[in-house]
């Protein structure tokens, strides 16, 4: 089934490292992921375009990576030289103002920027399966909408080429008669413009054989009706299929232009104006199918 490129979904997962996934994807002619994670994890952006890559195929994908620290160790570091500094400049300041007493421990520790308290964050191979659980999720929630979003527009095109087709049907049947209104026609204008004068039958017959030659639509009708009957397999068919869909459109268009270019017929002509019309809708709709 056909799925559309636009769509939105998220996902969580709990453990050392509570991960929250979320994406978002628009129209595009290719892949394009763009990812953006918090500064420790950059190094798994390759990582996380590959996963999506084997599952996606067509859009722009924006994904963004948040996390939330449940259980990770701390691990506490103090700045020496800093401590010592802040030692001598207390000391100078105990000899200026005649302070009595020792300095403390604890008053030193009272400093500012003399402790850092640094999370302990594991190894790649480690948080990659919560990470993935996050991503999982949030990759099949975006599957899913733009699926349900590919079923209403396959709603809309199919019976957009069921009216296409009803067209077809209707220049087929037109083109059969077409040239026996010629025929009368021809002999028509012959008896206006030559009255009274014997006009020879098989003169007239090769004309009508010459108009049927020209204006023959029967290889262009029966391509159209080949082209809309693979689209509507190619729509049930699995994987990205836009860009072979777009290019049945545009097969058809052509087919519909030779028409028009070959039959002089006026009702011919007004029903490949509104297959045009339709073509156009079709193709507007097919630049957001994957």
């Amino acid at each position: 089934m056909i799925r559309s490129m636009t769509g939105y979904g998220r996902g969580k997962s709990c453990g050392k490292i509570g991960w929250e996934v979320e994406l978002k994807s628009v129209n595009h002619r290719f892949l394009e992921i763009y990812v953006r994670l918090p500064r420790p994890w950059f190094f798994l952006e390759e990582r996380i375009k590959n996963y999506i890559r084997e599952r996606i195929s067509r859009g722009r994908i924006d994904v963004f990576v948040n996390f939330s620290p449940q259980a990770l160790p701390v691990d506490i570091k103090f700045d020496k030289r800093a401590a010592e500094s802040y030692y001598k400049k207390l000391v100078e300041l105990k000899d200026e103002v005649g302070f009595e007493g020792p300095i403390s421990l604890s008053l030193l520790s009272m400093m500012p920027d003399l402790f850092l308290a640094e999370q302990q964050f594991p190894e790649e191979e480690e948080l990659w399966p919560e990470l993935e659980e996050a991503l999982r999720e949030a990759v099949e929630n975006l599957i899913e909408m733009r699926t349900n979003e590919g079923k209403n527009l396959w709603l809309d095109l199919s019976a957009r080429l069921d009216f296409i087709m009803e067209k077809v049907g209707y220049i087929k049947a037109r083109s059969d008669v077409m040239v026996e209104e010629y025929r009368k026609r021809l002999q028509q204008k012959v008896r206006e413009i030559k009255e009274g004068l014997e006009v020879s039958e098989d003169r007239l017959e090769a004309e009508v054989v010459l108009f049927a030659e020209r204006s023959d639509i029967s290889e262009e009708l029966v391509r159209i009706e080949s082209h809309i009957a693979q689209f509507k397999n190619m729509a049930n068919s699995d994987g990205a299929v836009g860009k072979k869909l777009d290019f049945l459109a545009q097969e058809i268009f052509r087919e519909v232009n030779t028409i028009a270019a070959k039959s002089a017929d006026y009702n011919i002509t007004r029903e490949v104006v509104e297959i045009k019309s339709e073509l156009e809708k079709i193709r507007e709709q097919l630049q957001n199918i994957e």
